[in-house]
């Protein structure tokens, strides 16, 4: 089989699933990560013959999109902040939104040996691009899930970047066992879909994210940032910040929560869409 024939094979197999754009974009991005031909470059190889391992490969991809599962799951990774981060059907796939979160981070200047926490850490992404941005930070990930950190600890392996991994439930413990730091920084993107809300998702989101990861029940829809919030006043040092990723609905809610608590300078971020996404805050 030819690419081009691969090529017509796939639009053909996909036209029911996705629409034309996005099946055009799923077959660009396969091609390349699969077989490392550039956009530019895969019309010079259209008529090149596949080796019977790519043939067996591509088409087991094929398969599996087929079935609506995320591209990244089928290649194993998702790119996060200019990083190759390792994904499985454990975490989240990261999001720009959550891009355009550190983005934001970004811009505050940090002392040398700075400590900072990401809270629900999923793939490990968020502390992994604060460790890669703030070399002498002292970074900390916290999750709940052991098969969640299992892709942290990997993540941090193949990027060879040093964070210190922590199982926590913050929603039944205070703090994680034998926890002691004060921190600097504490960054957040938990669960923040209200379950009414799944009628609104894609279905290869919600067959495939673990739902760990996303959901909060619609009669609590502040559960983590009630927590995360308790947990930030404690544990930040006088003029340490606080940010998080939040559901579009609850913006307001988020922040008068967090003055509620004793935080000033609560502040509401807007993301790419113009959708309120994301608040700060700071500890007097």
């Amino acid at each position: 089989m030819t690419i081009s024939e691969f090529s017509s094979f796939v639009k053909q197999s996909l036209s029911g699933v996705y629409d034309n754009g996005e099946v055009n974009a799923l077959l660009k991005n396969l091609l390349l990560e699969r077989l490392s031909f550039s956009f530019y470059e895969q019309s010079k190889h259209e008529n090149d013959v596949l080796s019977v391992r790519e043939g067996e490969m591509l088409m087991n991809d094929l398969n599996r999109l087929k079935l609506g599962e995320p591209l990244q799951y089928v290649l194993g990774y998702a790119w996060f902040n200019e990083m190759k981060i390792i994904v499985d059907k454990n975490v989240l796939i990261p999001r720009p939104e959550t891009e355009e979160l550190i983005s934001f981070i970004l811009d505050q200047r940090f002392p040398d040996g700075d400590v900072m926490m990401d809270i629900c850490s999923g793939s490990g992404c968020i502390a992994l691009a604060l460790k890669s941005s703030f070399p002498t930070a002292h970074v900390f990930g916290a999750d709940v899930s052991e098969e969640a950190l299992e892709v942290s600890r990997a993540n941090s392996k193949f990027l060879e970047l040093k964070v210190h991994w922590l199982k926590w439930n913050v929603l039944e413990e205070d703090a994680p066992e034998n926890f002691n730091q004060s921190l600097d920084l504490i960054v957040s993107n938990p669960p923040y879909v209200s379950m009414h809300e799944i009628e609104e998702m894609s279905k290869n989101v919600i067959d495939f994210e673990p739902h760990l990861a996303l959901f909060v029940p619609d009669n609590d829809p502040l559960l983590f940032y009630k927590k995360i919030a308790h947990f930030s006043v404690s544990r930040l040092k006088s003029g340490g910040r606080l940010w998080v990723e939040i559901n579009k609905r609850f913006a307001v809610e988020v922040a008068e929560l967090f003055e509620k608590i004793g935080f000033t300078d609560v502040r509401i971020y807007r993301d790419f869409s113009d959708n309120d996404r994301f608040v700060s805050a700071v500890k007097i």
